[in-house]
C-alpha cells in the first residue's frame, strides 16, 4: 500500500470528502475536479502542464503520472488533495501502467578472471568503487555494496591487524526482483560521538509503492529505496536498527562529522530532476532533522520538456566548513540522455559554514537557498564550459597548499578527457590550470624507464617528510600496476622525481582505483584499493607494507 499523510481538515461529504476510519478519503469525481482546477490556476504562468497533457512520446497514462508528480512537488497545495484520493490504493489502482522494466536481472558469472590474492571482500557487482570508510582511533570501518547491492560492513584494527566481519547491515531494494545491478545506492558509513555506527544505502528514486515524492518534480522511475540503519550498540557491527528519518526517494549519499559532533548527510531528493539537500544530525542524537533544500530544479521557459538541475559534491575541509562544488545538468522529461557526456556543464563553488548553517560563495556573499540555475550562474559560477565548448563531467573541491580554495573539473571535448583546476585570484575565477602536484613530477620504473601517465600517487605517512608513495600507473605492456615508489629528488622549485622501488602487482586489462585512509593529522596510514578485471572486482587494504586479507 502507498503510504499517505492523513488529512486533518474538516470537510463534508457534499464536498467530496468521505469519512474512512479516522481519515478523510476524496471521491474520484471530487479529486479530478480539484486537480483540474489547480492545473488551470497554474497553467497561466507554467507551460509545463500543456506540454505534459499534449505530449505523445509515451502513453497518456504515463504523462498523467508525470504531471501528478510535477504538480505534487512544484505546488504543495496539491499534496493533501492527491493523498486523500490515493489513501490505501496500490500503484496499479491509481495508474493503468505496465510493470516496471528495470532489468535485465544480474547473472552470477560462470567464471572469474584472475586477479591478485589479498582481497577482503567477496566478488563485487556493479560499477567500480572503493566503498566508504571511517578511521576511529585504532579501528577502520569499511562499508561497501556487496551481493545484489546489499550493504556489507567490516572493521580492521590498525594495531593488531585483525578483521571483524563482514556483516550484512541491511536489505537494499535495488537489484532485486529481476532488476539489473544499480550502483547509485552505494552505502556510506558514519560513526557518531557516542560510537553508534550509521549506514545509509540503497537509494535511486524510491519505489512506485512509496507514492509521489513531496520534494521533487520527478517520478520514482529508477527504483531503490534509501534507508538509514544504526548499530544496536556502540562500535558493534552485528546488529542494525532501521530508522525512518530520511526520504526513501533519495539518491546518492555523502556525510561528514564535524568537530562538534554534528553530522551532515548530503543527498539528492530523488531521481535526476530533483533538488539536492542536506540532513543534519545533532551531537547526541541518532536521527536526522528535517532536510534543508540546497538546490531546486527549474523547467526551461522556452522548452518545458527540458529541466535545469545540478549535481553537487561536498567535501569537509575544516572543523566547521564543508566546501561544495557542483555542475549544471541539462535534463529532460523524456529521460533521453547522451551517454557520452550526459549534458553536464559548467562548474560552481560554494561553502557551508556549519557553525551557523549558512552558505557563502567564494566572495563570502551569503547565499539564499534553494539555489536555481539562474542563481548559481549569478553567484557561484567558477567555470563556463558552454563558453569553452566543453562539458564538465564531474567536479570536486580542492584546498591548496596556501590554504586557499579551488575546484577541479573533468573537461571533456572532441578526443580528450582530463582533470583541470579553476582558481580564484584578484576577485575572479580563472580555469584550465593543471591539477596540483601533477606539474614537474616524474615517475620512472625500477629500470629507470619513464612512465608517461601516472594515474595515482599518494605519499605514505607525513606528506612533508615521507619519501615513500603508493603509485598506480600503466606499464609499457598496458598492465595496470600498483607499486611503491621512493622519492629520489625534491627541488626548491617543486620538481619531484620518483622511482619505483617495488612492483606489488601488475594486472593486464584491469582498472585500479585507490582511496587513501587518513589519520587525524591528514597523513595517509592505509589505502583501500579496488582491482577490477572484467567481472572480477575486489577490495584490498594496503597497510604497513602489505595487503591485509580477511581470512
Amino acid at each position: 500500500m502507498i503510504k499517505k499523510i492523513k488529512l486533518s481538515i474538516v470537510a463534508t461529504v457534499s464536498a467530496g470528502l468521505l469519512v474512512s476510519g479516522m481519515s478523510w478519503a476524496l471521491s474520484e469525481e471530487a479529486f479530478f475536479e480539484k486537480r483540474t482546477a489547480l492545473i488551470i490556476k497554474h497553467s497561466h504562468q507554467d507551460v509545463t502542464f500543456d506540454m505534459m497533457q499534449n505530449e505523445q512520446s509515451f502513453s497518456r497514462e504515463y504523462w498523467r503520472w508525470r504531471l501528478d508528480q510535477y504538480l505534487y512537488g512544484q505546488y504543495p497545495e496539491y499534496q493533501p488533495i492527491y493523498d486523500a484520493y490515493t489513501e490505501g490504493k496500490k500503484f496499479g489502482e491509481i495508474y493503468a501502467l505496465p510493470e516496471e522494466n528495470l532489468g535485465p536481472a544480474w547473472q552470477e558469472p560462470a567464471s572469474l578472471p584472475d586477479i591478485p590474492q589479498g582481497y577482503f571482500t567477496d566478488n563485487l557487482p556493479g560499477n567500480t568503487h572503493t566503498g566508504w570508510h571511517k578511521l576511529i582511533g585504532d579501528t577502520l570501518y569499511i562499508v561497501y555494496q556487496g551481493h545484489l547491492t546489499d550493504p556489507y560492513v567490516a572493521s580492521y584494527n590498525v594495531k593488531t591487524h585483525k578483521w571483524s566481519g563482514p556483516f550484512k547491515a541491511g536489505h537494499s531494494t535495488l537489484s532485486k526482483n529481476d532488476r539489473k545491478i544499480d550502483s547509485h545506492g552505494r552505502p556510506i558509513i558514519e560513526v557518531d560521538s557516542q560510537g553508534y555506527i550509521h549506514i545509509v544505502f540503497g537509494g535511486h528514486g524510491g519505489e512506485r509503492e512509496d507514492g509521489l515524492n513531496p520534494m521533487s518534480i520527478d517520478t520514482p522511475h529508477a527504483g531503490g529505496r534509501m534507508l538509514h540503519v544504526v548499530s544496536a550498540k556502540p562500535h558493534d557491527l552485528t546488529k542494525f536498527i532501521e530508522k525512518d528519518d530520511i526520504s526513501p526517494f533519495a539518491s546518492y549519499a555523502k556525510s561528514y562529522r564535524m568537530a562538534n559532533g554534528d553530522i551532515y548527510f548530503f543527498t539528492r531528493a530523488g531521481t535526476h530532476k530533483s533538488p539536492w539537500l542536506y540532513y543534519k544530525m545533532k551531537r547526541g542524537s541518532q536521527t536526522f532533522e528535517a532536510p534543508v533544500k540546497i538546490t531546486w530544479p527549474t523547467v526551461n521557459v522556452n522548452d518545458p520538456m527540458l529541466v535545469d538541475t545540478h549535481y553537487i559534491n561536498p567535501v569537509k575541509v575544516s572543523d566547521t566548513e564543508i566546501v561544495i562544488t557542483s555542475l549544471w545538468h541539462a535534463c529532460n522529461f523524456k529521460e533521453v540522455h547522451d551517454k557520452t557526456h550526459y549534458n553536464r556543464l559548467n562548474a560552481y563553488f560554494m561553502r557551508l559554514d556549519t557553525s551557523t548553517d549558512t552558505f557563502y560563495n567564494i566572495k563570502n556573499e551569503k547565499l539564499t537557498l534553494p539555489l536555481t540555475l539562474a542563481s548559481t550562474n549569478q553567484y557561484t559560477l567558477a567555470y563556463d564550459s558552454q563558453k569553452a565548448k566543453e562539458t564538465s563531467f564531474g567536479t570536486r573541491p580542492l584546498v591548496l597548499d596556501d590554504g586557499s580554495y579551488a575546484l577541479a573539473y573533468e573537461a571533456r571535448g572532441e578526443g580528450y578527457r582530463e582533470w583541470r583546476m579553476a582558481r580564484f585570484n584578484d576577485g575572479e575565477w580563472s580555469h584550465g590550470h593543471p591539477m596540483p602536484g601533477t606539474v614537474n613530477r616524474t615517475l620512472s620504473t625500477k629500470e629507470g624507464k619513464g612512465v608517461k601517465s601516472v594515474q595515482h600517487l599518494n605519499v605514505l605517512g607525513d606528506e612533508a617528510s615521507s619519501s615513500r608513495a603508493a603509485v598506480v600507473y600503466r606499464d609499457t605492456e598496458g598492465q595496470s600496476t600498483f607499486a611503491i615508489a621512493k622519492r629520489v629528488s625534491k627541488q626548491k622549485d617543486g620538481n619531484q622525481n620518483w622511482q619505483v622501488e617495488e612492483v606489488v602487482f601488475a594486472v593486464p586489462q584491469a582498472k585500479l582505483r585507490v582511496e587513501p585512509v587518513l589519520d587525524e593529522s591528514g597523513n595517509t596510514v592505509a589505502l583501500v584499493v579496488n582491482v577490477r578485471r572484467g567481472v572480477s572486482q575486489r577490495l584490498y587494504l594496503w597497510h604497513k607494507g602489505a595487503f591485509r586479507a580477511n581470512h
